[in-house]
């Protein structure tokens, strides 16, 4: 790689080629040393003088020097941004993208024992765990500890660190009880955007666990794309200021998508996220949404396409999703759910695995990996990762719960199955409906049934042609589909079980 000042070039290492990138895509955001050994050295272990070898030859290319900082400013004690304005034209579209920055203060202890550590510790599981989202940027706890310590005030912290989120905290603990507090504010208006209290036990025996178990939901509630701050992030994006990170703009989109199925939006997303990626192919979690997209094509048959085969497409922009970010979770997902519908449970398992593993917090990808358990038929697996998604995001998509609803059906619980459905409403959604007609004809509310059947027609009205190739697609275990094509026999719908499950015994009836 090369860099150009005035009538020079100068050939460029990796590293100090990921150090400009990084330092452009702050856009002058203070970038931490910690940032650098994640984003340019891949979290590898590195001496200092390996990073500051790097960066002198980075300040070397853009006419700076150690002492004349006129490009590359050193923040000291904190780490490094760009003291000039970034000129953002076409040919740096990935450079654009600026996700929110957040910053966890150390927690404070208001109890009467030196309890400080076990504050910290919460801060730092915290902290931990929101790296793991890839949309986000998250300064380092040294970071946190240097602004504490010298007493900087948030219009500050703004201007020096360009923290859009402060995050703090506070526990307070007797022998029995411990309870903690944590509150996310907006730094440019001040006001409050979450707030959280956990009471936990006193025991000092399971602080650890008990710390990361917060540490957890906490940053699974702060970085939901359904809760208070997803609105926040998105309100920003619609209010024009995210001119310089369309991409950025176009995820958030995604997950207003993902909460309501809008064929509307999904067409806009389907036509405009190609453009965008082409300006800006290194983006990770822009193709993870767009495989998403396709994927939904066919899942759900939104604006299908006869002469497109969408899955193998979504297939290979998830993988185009892995290759740009290995650590994002959220593309493994994509690629996992890209994997199961196309037929490679194989893939897909050992995919979900390391999806999970990555990202333990992100409601998402819990909920859909759970899902596709749940379509093969294991409960075991998909019952556990579905109440911690929701757990994580007390805000969220009613398809949540749907795998819940299916495990009640197998047990002939009817009531149990539509109330579990209508704890979050999905009008407009087919499956939606579909789950209201069988599950009212089996309680023998025909009316209702009738009211859902026409609704979903109206929605969908090549379901009855569509649904047996749709459970096939899906891989739903067999007495589950046996249940469903019943129930929907009832309420007047014309449906025939597929080939491949034609010969299934009928469920037992109690």
């Amino acid at each position: 790689m090369i860099a150009v000042h005035g009538d020079e070039t100068r050939r460029l290492t990796r590293q100090s080629a990921g150090i400009l990138k990084a330092l452009v895509s702050a856009d002058g955001d203070v970038v931490t040393k910690d940032d650098l050994i994640t984003d340019v050295w891949e979290g590898r272990i590195i001496t200092d003088a390996t990073l500051s070898t790097a960066l002198k030859e980075a300040r070397r290319a853009v006419g700076d020097t150690g002492s004349e900082q006129r490009i590359i400013e050193t923040v000291h004690g904190v780490g490094f941004r760009l003291a000039v304005p970034v000129n953002h034209g076409s040919t740096v579209a990935g450079a654009q993208r600026k996700p929110p920055v957040i910053l966890v203060l150390p927690f404070r202890s208001l109890s009467s024992a030196d309890d400080s550590w076990i504050a910290d510790g919460f801060s730092e599981e915290i902290t931990s765990h929101l790296t793991r989202f890839r949309n986000l940027r998250v300064l380092s706890h040294m970071t946190a500890l240097h602004i504490q310590t010298n007493g900087i005030d948030q219009a500050e912290i703004a201007k020096t660190y360009g923290v859009d989120f402060l995050i703090e905290g506070s526990l307070r603990r007797s022998p029995e009880r411990l309870r903690v507090t944590v509150q996310v504010s907006e730094v440019s208006t001040g006001e409050i955007a979450l707030m959280e209290q956990f009471d936990r036990s006193g025991d000092l025996q399971e602080i650890f666990d008990i710390q990361n178990e917060i540490g957890l939901l906490t940053a699974g509630r702060i970085a939901s794309q359904h809760g208070d701050i997803g609105s926040r992030v998105r309100r920003r994006a619609a209010s024009g200021q995210t001119q310089t990170w369309d991409v950025y703009a176009a995820v958030a989109q995604f997950y207003e998508f993902y909460k309501t199925y809008d064929p509307k939006l999904h067409f806009e997303l389907r036509e405009r996220l190609p453009v965008l990626l082409e300006a800006d192919p290194e983006a990770s979690d822009g193709w993870a949404a767009y495989a998403l997209i396709l994927l939904e094509e066919k899942r759900y048959h939104l604006n299908e396409r006869s002469d497109v085969n969408a899955v193998q497409l979504g297939l290979d922009a998830a993988r185009r999703g892995v290759e740009c970010d290995r650590q994002s979770g959220f593309a493994r997902m994509a690629l996992a759910l890209c994997q199961f519908h196309t037929g490679d449970l194989p893939g897909f398992r050992e995919t979900a695995k390391v999806a999970l593993q990555l990202n333990q917090g992100h409601a998402d990808i819990l909920a859909e990996i759970g899902h596709c358990h749940a379509f093969l038929g294991e409960f075991d697996r998909a019952i556990p990762l579905l109440d911690k998604a929701i757990d994580l995001s007390p805000i969220h998509p009613g398809w949540y719960h749907y795998a819940h609803a299916w495990r009640f059906a197998l047990g002939d619980f009817w009531q149990a199955a539509l109330l579990e459905i209508e704890k979050v409403p999905m009008p407009g959604f087919p499956w939606y409906h579909a789950h209201q007609v069988w599950f009212h004809a089996e309680l023998g509310n025909l009316e209702a049934a009738e009211h859902a059947r026409v609704t979903l027609l109206q929605i969908l009205p090549n379901f009855e042609a569509d649904i047996p190739k749709e459970m096939v697609f899906n891989y739903f275990t067999g007495p589950l589909v046996r249940k469903a094509f019943d129930g929907w026999k009832k309420a007047g719908l014309v449906v025939h079980l597929p080939p491949e499950m034609a010969d299934l015994p009928k469920p037992v009836r109690d």
